[in-house]
């Protein structure tokens, strides 16, 4: 079989299988579930892969799954990962498969939806290995497909998704050469992808900030010292680490204080308050300030108001690059299967991907490809992460079709 036949039975079987593609993802769609809860998931995800020929089917990181297809003919192996778990949050879609799942998160109800598009990440994901599968008489090497858990944060104390199926054996036996991530984008139109080379993604560190004051009446606050004050001081100038002691030049960084609380009620001024931070940055230096000095301005500002501060260091996603080289070899590809013109170059993003621990240990790449409705104009496209963020599911089609183009081109070019 030539490549231009193989690249035919591509979109045949990716055709033949569209229909029951969209099923798997309404399926997965109303059926989310959180960072290490993926227990349903992961099972429905097992057994259509147990359907497909020739799979090494093998769970990892607890409710991961390592799927192993070795081509035929002898060559190397590149790997293709997808991310499964879901965001604590309630869908507003209005679509006829909306989730309705609710859960208990940080001891609150909250819903669960797919706002982030990892349910169609994962179809497409099943997608590719369902036509692989079919063609590995003429695959010139293997393909490990990582559907992943816990991307979207893991729970406190526990390493996310990536690092611990790295730690598991993720990229070896055997041996990967290159790896791919692939993620929906509300930017842009089904049938278009956005792709660069070098930095994509922001590193990302969580860190939490606990100030110890001393208890008193809110009526007589010089009895006590105030944690809250000492905590509200702190969260003012944090900001200044990005304004004044950040080369900005180097890169875009944010500090972002997402929580801060204390107390419990009007008139007692509390022992103690806590914030948490996501900290971002796109140089490496940048972050080594960052991680350095919030640690000291925390403990400055709480001595300056009489109570002291604990500084702990939550997850760390180190800085996303796509692999220069990877990105020239596969430029062409994605150009010959998208259209050149569907071909978009994005903007460094101070969002953060765990796909990074896996770029860290060989040459990756990471794009994304168009998801957004076409009953409306871009500017009504919500984002992920968004209660109406929704895929349009002739994406996943597309999708699957650049990604058995992709591994199959790489493997070819790994020869």
């Amino acid at each position: 079989m030539t490549s231009e036949d193989f690249y035919k039975a591509i979109d045949q079987l990716a055709g033949d299988f569209e229909l029951s593609q969209i099923e798997i993802f309404r399926w997965l769609h109303q059926h989310p579930e959180l960072a290490y809860q993926e227990f349903e998931t992961s099972q429905y995800i097992r057994e259509h892969l147990e359907k497909l020929p020739g799979l090494k089917i093998q769970s990892i990181a607890k409710t991961g799954i390592k799927a192993i297809l070795y081509g035929e003919k002898s060559g190397p192996t590149v790997a293709i990962r997808a991310d499964i778990d879901a965001l604590p949050m309630k869908e507003e879609t209005g679509l006829d498969y909306a989730s309705n799942v609710k859960t208990d998160y940080n001891g609150q109800e909250t819903g669960v939806a797919h706002s982030c598009g990892h349910d169609a990440s994962t179809t497409a994901a099943l997608g590719t290995a369902t036509v692989l599968t079919h063609l590995r008489s003429e695959l010139p090497g293997n393909v490990i497909f990582l559907f992943q858990p816990a991307e979207e944060g893991a729970p406190t104390g526990s390493d996310g998704g990536a690092l611990r199926m790295i730690a598991e054996g993720a990229l070896e036996n055997p041996e990967v050469q290159a790896i791919f991530g692939f993620h929906a984008n509300s930017t842009c139109y089904p049938g278009q992808v956005m792709i660069r080379e070098g930095p994509t993604h922001a590193s990302q560190d969580s860190i939490f900030i606990r100030i110890w004051g001393e208890q008193a009446h809110g009526s007589q606050p010089w009895s006590g010292k105030d944690p809250i004050v000492a905590g509200a001081s702190l969260i003012t100038s944090l900001q200044t680490l990005i304004s004044r002691e950040v080369d900005l030049q180097k890169g875009a960084a944010v500090i972002t204080v997402g929580y801060f609380w204390g107390g419990i009620k009007v008139n007692i001024i509390p022992e103690g308050s806590e914030m948490g931070l996501t900290v971002r940055s796109l140089d490496k230096s940048n972050r080594e300030i960052l991680i350095t000095r919030i640690k000291e301005l925390a403990e400055l500002k709480a001595e300056m108001h009489g109570c002291h501060a604990e500084v702990i260091y939550g997850q760390h996603y180190p800085l996303n690059i796509n692999n220069v080289q990877l990105y020239d070899t596969m430029l062409p590809t994605v150009e010959r299967v998208a259209k050149a013109k569907n071909v978009l170059y994005y903007l460094a993003s101070t969002k953060s991907e765990d796909f990074s621990h896996f770029s860290q240990e060989v040459p990756g790449l990471y794009m994304y490809y168009g998801t957004a409705p076409c009953d409306q104009p871009l500017s009504e496209a919500k984002p992920t992460h968004h209660p109406e963020f929704r895929v349009e599911e002739q994406a996943l089609k597309f999708a699957t079709r650049l990604e058995c183009n992709l591994l199959y081109d790489c493997l070819k070019n790994l020869q």
